[in-house]
């Protein structure tokens, strides 16, 4: 394997130096053993510009035409990576397929700042479980423990910068907030979850320097906003904001992600915060999202949406909202759900209003691809079964391998099975975010209630009623 790469990296050393050095390319270059895709997507920001066709090796090449430094990312195989690069930068990735987390590295010209990157990431993954240890803490003790990894992550990033002082201020940038937003977002998040354990208002109990690290923040950094860590934690910093607003206003002590306050709060926030453009979109898109899959209460749907559209009518994604906002008034309770198509146990064509049962019916998700997760939910249902024994249960695999899913019903008979042939159209329809997602439809074929998590204890009291 490590031939391989050598054999690579000479070769398109070789290729970039036949070039000339008064006309260096730009190149994105990279060997990924065991793709099973035949290509790779470059896209800046959201928008995909190239695609790189795989050899017979498993090699490709961009060519790019910049300017200067600029951020992107690129996709194989479901996964995606950043890649940073500045004017005739070499880089070249290796990822093999079958491990793509674990075995992703870069090498050559500007490989350093993406070495980088990829470590903090994974840093950041990781420290995700510590922090969530931390949430229960009084919030000095929180403050302290988050302010000790914070100096741990900002002398990596230091020691970065020593060991490379070529870097350019974008480059620097990238590295600082890869290295130090993931901290900052935890702080966001410590409020909600420190509340919800405690059952005590966390508002006026904050040190008064809790959020000092807010002063040195762009929140308005165009190069940055399809970043993740900055990004996401623009998103939390919402969120808190709109918190603590709402529980100030409120003095409530409930879970705020279900209460139409909340989500109202933050689109009136993120419209005072942040100037038209991409991460003004995106944030309200993300806010409209969080409403939709954490309001059960459904007959509020049109007062968001009626002050949601006079925040964003110029929108990029008003289309897709105003379609999804749709969706969400025609899977309201008693109105007749809408149709996709399925095949059949014996693999035949059918629709899902071909499939209606004459008794309650709960319509549960499960896929293939997923199989530790669909193992739990076929014990969920079992045990439905159990308890509700005029209830039917038809289950309907989202997966991407029709094979495997003949395969996997032979053991799953004691419910009728249906694959799904378009899980996009399915999952717009439905508004499917998880697999855990149920719809129960009753014996006249309307819903009852199309967003009840399978595990959810609230789905009993929905068949205990509907029995009654």
């Amino acid at each position: 394997m490590k031939m391989n790469r050598l054999i690579l990296w000479v070769l398109l050393s070789t290729l970039i130096a036949c070039k000339g050095k008064h006309n260096e390319p730009t190149i994105i270059s990279g060997f990924f053993p065991n793709a099973k895709d035949s290509f790779v997507v470059l896209y800046s920001n959201d928008t995909p510009i190239d695609t790189a066709y795989l050899d017979k090796n498993k090699t490709f090449l961009f060519n790019l035409n910049i300017t200067e430094g600029e951020l992107f990312n690129f996709e194989t195989d479901g996964k995606y990576q950043y890649v940073y690069v500045e004017p005739k930068d070499s880089v070249v990735v290796y990822a093999n397929a079958l491990s793509f987390e674990e075995s992703i590295s870069f090498s050559g010209k500007g490989s350093a700042i993406n070495n980088f990157l990829l470590s903090q990431s994974k840093m950041s993954d990781a420290q995700e479980e510590v922090f969530r240890k931390f949430h229960s803490l009084p919030p000095m003790q929180y403050k302290n423990k988050s302010d000790s990894l914070y100096q741990e992550r900002k002398r990596e990033y230091d020691d970065f910068l020593k060991l490379n002082p070529q870097l350019t201020e974008k480059a620097k940038d990238l590295a600082l907030v890869s290295a130090t937003f993931p901290i900052y977002k935890e702080m966001e998040i410590y409020p909600f979850v420190y509340q919800n354990k405690n059952n005590i208002s966390i508002v006026d109990l904050l040190p008064y320097n809790f959020y000092d690290y807010r002063k040195q923040i762009n929140y308005n950094d165009s190069f940055l906003e399809y970043f993740r860590p900055y990004y996401r934690y623009m998103v939390m910093y919402v969120n808190n904001l709109a918190f603590t607003q709402y529980t100030y206003d409120t003095h409530t002590l409930v879970d705020v992600s279900r209460e139409l306050g909340f989500h109202l709060q933050k689109i009136k926030i993120i419209d005072s915060l942040f100037t038209k453009g991409s991460l003004r979109d995106n944030l309200y898109r993300n806010a409209a999202y969080a409403y939709i899959f954490n309001i059960q209460e459904h007959t509020e749907y049109k007062d968001y949406f009626d002050k949601f559209a006079k925040y964003n009518k110029d929108n990029k994604y008003k289309a897709e909202l105003d379609k999804v906002f749709r969706n969400v008034i025609a899977l309201q309770a008693g109105r007749i759900p809408p149709d996709f198509d399925l095949i059949n146990a014996n693999g035949e064509p059918t629709k899902f209003s071909e499939i209606q049962q004459p008794e309650v019916t709960i319509y549960y998700f499960w896929s293939v691809n997923q199989k530790e997760l669909s193992k739990l939910i076929f014990g969920r249902v079992s045990q439905l079964k159990k308890l509700f024994p005029n209830v039917k249960f038809v289950g309907i695999d989202i997966g991407q391998d029709k094979t495997q899913w003949r395969k996997q019903i032979s053991n799953t008979d004691w419910t009728d099975q249906y694959h799904s042939i378009n899980f996009i159209d399915l999952s717009q329809k439905f508004l499917i975010n998880n697999i855990n997602k149920s719809v129960i439809i009753d014996k006249n074929g309307r819903i009852i209630s199309a967003f009840e998590d399978i595990f959810s204890p609230n789905l009993e009291k929905i068949l205990l009623s509907k029995e009654s």
